[in-house]
């Protein structure tokens, strides 16, 4: 698709853009972008986002600066190409169109000035969302454009501008319903010759440009007006300069699972089979033939809801409606299909897959404890892990006073007891659904059950905020084979009981290792088969890092206990 901008910024358009931007203009703009890069940016590589004839790259370049051009136009990057070897100096240029996917290199800042707003709104996110990428951790974004309250002050269908013997004629109109100015611009040079240039630019209030930076994942610095560090942006300032910073963003744990060449590997326990496999197998045995089930079909009941709900209830001990359950790919599904957009509140320890998918949509991550008071942050989503990475479990009465403040803002607490199966039925809250708004428990047969490749994901609701669970998951997310072993095991009652006990019996053993080893061990929960320490493993023994703390399982088999013994030195 040939775009409008592609053909507009050639020697026809600068024939009277040489006018405007004039070498004092360029020196101005290019001594402010200079300030905002020394105070700012990490290292010294520059993207410059629409170069045009590289009026600032080659100004930075000529300060040090590794300056990478990119623009659709070729004419404009041989100028820029021409204006960098008259001064001496390397500028990279690539010619591409910044709404597709041109190759981006990574860089420590990147600057955009007067080349925002060509496309539509998710064409500009998905830019940005592109450079937030490109740029190294805390990389600076300075993207200056047009506000749009100033421009119509002075905004005129028609207009005229002569100089050396040119004519440029302005023709164009603005649509208030989508923000965009369309027009031409044509050109009557002194030789009679006649070039026509259409545009099509979205116009933006200052408040739409900063949606646009936080929603791609940056936090924003501060906004300066006309290119004056520090001036104050006012309804009539006509350039409008945002300085953000890329802001940290969690990764997904699924997707950073490797290998360990340690001699003892503690970061999982795969022993914990030995202590359900009795129940897994009498599972399977009442699926009987598992071809059945998977030639089910079930779009009478594509959330799972009739056949899981009066399982879960006896399962939980409480009584629940049909509505209020919707089954999903395990917990990891189910969360990434709850991560949005709006204030997500996390712990700082928390698991980072929901808050790494809620940030790649443009969600505003924000850290509590437990045990402060939320309401004021107006929450869109509560994340609260039970139990935590920490091992520890907060009481059903707090998470009531979480779910509480969550529905008071609009918002959702998802309560993660992803692990919470190695407490027992009875520690759940579960049954806070039946009489607290807001409450979303996530639940899933994988961890203790050993049964994670099933997936098999529970979300038990509270009645009010069911229908947005069920806007959110897809149908049909759980196989019916999954969802009948899954069932059938969870209609066995406390099945993790014997492995609680092996827990209990083991545990102390992992952490007298560890107290020896010179490390400071967080036991967590008794039924908890994991400790913690925020202290550093020796290179023989692998744990699971996250956040900074070190998950080590406890080994349960006398094999495993055995080994652990042997490598200690």
């Amino acid at each position: 698709m040939i775009r409008w901008y592609a053909d507009y910024f050639t020697s026809e358009y600068w024939s009277f853009a040489r006018h405007e931007y004039t070498g004092e203009r360029t020196q101005a703009e290019t001594a402010y972008l200079l300030q905002a890069l020394a105070e700012h940016a990490p290292g010294r590589r520059v993207l410059d986002l629409g170069c045009g004839i590289g009026r600032h790259a080659v100004g930075l370049a000529r300060h040090g600066y590794r300056v990478t051009g990119v623009d659709i136009c070729a004419w404009a990057l041989e100028e820029a190409r021409s204006a960098a070897d008259r001064e001496g100096v390397r500028v990279g240029l690539v010619e591409g169109d910044l709404l597709e996917r041109v190759e981006l290199p990574e860089a420590d800042a990147a600057i955009c000035v007067q080349a925002f707003g060509w496309g539509r709104d998710d064409e500009q996110l998905a830019l940005l969302r592109r450079v937030r990428e490109r740029l190294v951790p805390g990389g600076l974004l300075v993207l200056d454009h047009s506000n749009v309250a100033a421009i119509l002050r002075q905004y005129r269908a028609e207009d005229r501008f002569e100089a050396e013997g040119d004519t440029f004629d302005f023709r164009r109109s603005y649509d208030p319903l989508d923000g965009r100015s369309r027009g031409e611009l044509r050109v009557t040079h002194a030789d009679g010759r006649v070039a026509v240039l259409r545009d099509d630019v979205r116009l933006y209030l200052p408040s739409e440009v900063v949606a646009l930076v936080r929603a791609a994942g940056f936090d924003v610095l501060r906004a300066d007006a006309d290119f004056r560090v520090g001036a104050p942006v006012r309804p009539e300032t006509r350039y409008v300069q945002l300085l953000a910073v890329a802001a940290p963003r969690p990764r997904p744990a699924v997707l950073g699972h490797r290998g360990s060449s340690a001699e003892v590997d503690l970061r999982w326990a795969p022993d914990e089979i030995d202590f359900v496999r009795d129940a897994i197998d009498s599972a399977w045995a009442d699926v009987g033939d598992p071809r059945e089930p998977s030639r089910a079909y079930t779009l009478d009941d594509p959330y799972g809801s009739a056949r899981a709900t009066p399982v879960l209830s006896r399962h939980f001990g409480v009584s629940l409606l049909p509505s209020q359950v919707v089954t999903g790919a395990g917990t990891t599904g189910l969360l990434h299909a709850l991560a949005g957009p709006g204030r997500l509140l996390h712990t700082a320890h928390a698991h980072p897959d929901l808050p790494a998918w809620s940030a790649q949509r443009g969600a505003e991550l924000r850290v509590y404890a437990p045990d402060q008071d939320v309401a004021s942050e107006r929450p869109t989503t509560i994340l609260l892990e039970r139990p935590s990475v920490r091992g520890d479990v907060l009481p059903v009465a707090q998470v009531a006073e979480l779910a509480r403040a969550a529905s008071s803002a609009g918002g959702m607490l998802v309560v993660d007891e992803a692990c919470a199966g190695y407490l027992g039925p009875e520690a759940s809250v579960v049954p806070l659904t039946t009489r607290m708004p807001g409450l979303v428990v996530l639940r899933s047969l994988s961890k203790g059950y050993c049964c994670g490749g099933l997936r098999a994901g529970f979300a038990i609701c509270s009645p009010d905020v069911a229908d947005t669970v069920r806007q959110a998951v897809p149908p049909l997310g759980m196989s019916a084979l999954s969802l009948e072993v899954a069932l059938r095991l969870l209609d066995q009652g406390d099945v993790l009981a014997q492995l609680r006990q092996a827990v209990a019996a083991a545990k102390p053993e992992l952490v007298e290792v560890l107290t020896g080893l010179g490390c400071r061990v967080e036991q967590g929960h008794p039924a908890l088969p994991w400790v913690v320490t925020e202290d550093e493993l020796p290179p023989w023994l692998a744990g699971r890092r996250l956040h900074g703390l070190t998950r080590v399982s406890v080994p349960l088999s006398p094999a495993r206990r055995a080994a652990l013994r042997r490598a200690v030195p």
